[in-house]
Formats: structure tokens, C-alpha cells, sequence
């Protein structure tokens, strides 16, 4: 007799804006802080998953286990993540291996210096070569492979139950693709804005999208360069 399948649902959020963002910088691991939009972009994740509760699995009953809140353990993340903690009243749990795939020397370089000064190494990255990588950088594939054990981690220890995680724009690329069976050398087909909510669920055998990308919680509030941003941040990470 076949066993119930057992569903976990996932709320995967990208951290609010930075300055780097605006500035179409390479940030990989570099540590940076949200900027003012980015902050405000946070609260308003934070309302909506507040306010929106049973919309989002989050309404839980006594007998049922509560939703955990998982960042990565940088900066513009745990930011994200402060107001969300709040707003739902969980503690928010630090996994070091939600960080954003690490760029080695490119690093804090802008796009437009990547194409001056290192050009064909920007040009292999744009062309999504999964085993290409420069100094002290992850390759695309052993990259997807961290996000897909963290993924399958989480998921097996919390069956059952509503993960919140907060992350970063390369690695939700890398779990879209794993919910609609992308190979991750295709070209990416979505954006992935800042602060969005982004909802998905495991049925115990494999991953599907829900929702992508909303940011109608924070998009009429936002300054008109918000556009660009989000623009820019599908080609710096």
C-alpha cells in the first residue's frame, strides 16, 4: 500500500536592495549591507507574510510544528530576514551554505569593469559554462550542487512543515530551475527581483513552483530607479 505523500511548503525570499546592486557589482560573498530601499523593501516582505499568514501556509494550528526561518548567514540577508522574524514571531535560524555563489577575484568589480579588464572571463560566466571558474570561485555546477544538498537537507529534516528561507539571486535561480527541470546551463527565463517572494513545494519526490517573483508588497513604495535595479541585478549577483 502506497504512503502518503508528505508536503513542504517553501517561501524562498532574495534579499533587499544594495548599493552594489544599483552599481551592478559582483558580490558574491563580499558582506554588504542594505541600503535605505533595500531596508524598506524587507519591511514590506515582513508585512505581507504577517498580514497573509493562511494565504501562505503560516497560520499554523496548536498541534501542527511551526514554520522555521532559515538565512544565509550574510549581511543583506540577515537584514531581510530581521523583519520577517519579527513580523511572524520565529526565531531566524543562520545556514551558511544559502550564501550566493562565491566570484573569486571578480568580486566587487562592476559589470562594466568584468568587460573591459576581464572580458573573456565574463564572457564564459555569461555563457553559463557549468564547469568554468576563475580564482578562488565556485563553478556554476558545484555551485547547483551546494543549493540542491542544502534544498534536500532542509526539506528531509522538516518534512511536513513551512520552510521560510532567505537567500540570494543565484541561488534561487539554481531552485527554479530545480522546480521546473531547467538544465543550469540554460538561459535564465525569469527575473529574480529583489526582496520577491517566491513559493514552492516538495511533495516528497521532487519540487514544484508555485509562485515566482511577487513584489507587489513593496513595488508602489519603491523609488523610480527600482526598475533598473531589478534590471541590473539579473547580470550582477
Amino acid at each position: 500500500m502506497p504512503t502518503e505523500s508528505v508536503i513542504t511548503d517553501l517561501i524562498l525570499i532574495r534579499h533587499g536592495e544594495t548599493d552594489w546592486n544599483l552599481a551592478r557589482r559582483f558580490q558574491g560573498h563580499q558582506d554588504i549591507s542594505l541600503n535605505a530601499e533595500g531596508l524598506r523593501q524587507a519591511q514590506g516582505a515582513a508585512r505581507r507574510l504577517g498580514e497573509r499568514r493562511q494565504d501562505y501556509g503560516l497560520a499554523t494550528q496548536p498541534e501542527q510544528a511551526p514554520a522555521l526561518l532559515f538565512t544565509s548567514d550574510l549581511m543583506r540577508c540577515r537584514q531581510t530576514a530581521e523583519p520577517i522574524g519579527q513580523a511572524l514571531g520565529l526565531p531566524v535560524i543562520v545556514e551558511p551554505r544559502l550564501r550566493e555563489r562565491t566570484f573569486g577575484v571578480l568580486e566587487g568589480l562592476t559589470v562594466d569593469e568584468l568587460r573591459r579588464d576581464h572580458a573573456e572571463s565574463f564572457a564564459r560566466w555569461q555563457a553559463r559554462e557549468p564547469d568554468f571558474a576563475v580564482e578562488r570561485a565556485e563553478s556554476l555546477r558545484i555551485f547547483a550542487a551546494r543549493v540542491q544538498d542544502v534544498l534536500d537537507d532542509l526539506v528531509a529534516r522538516h518534512a511536513g512543515r513551512t520552510l521560510v528561507m532567505v537567500t540570494h539571486g543565484g541561488v534561487l535561480d539554481v531552485v527554479y530551475r530545480i522546480g521546473q527541470g531547467m538544465p543550469i546551463e540554460a538561459p535564465r527565463k525569469v527575473e529574480i527581483p529583489n526582496a520577491s517572494l517566491n513559493r514552492l513545494r516538495h511533495d516528497g519526490q521532487r519540487l514544484t513552483v508555485v509562485q515566482w517573483g511577487d513584489v507587489s508588497h513593496w513595488r508602489h513604495v519603491s523609488s523610480d530607479s527600482s526598475g533598473a535595479a531589478d534590471a541590473a541585478t539579473q547580470v550582477a549577483p
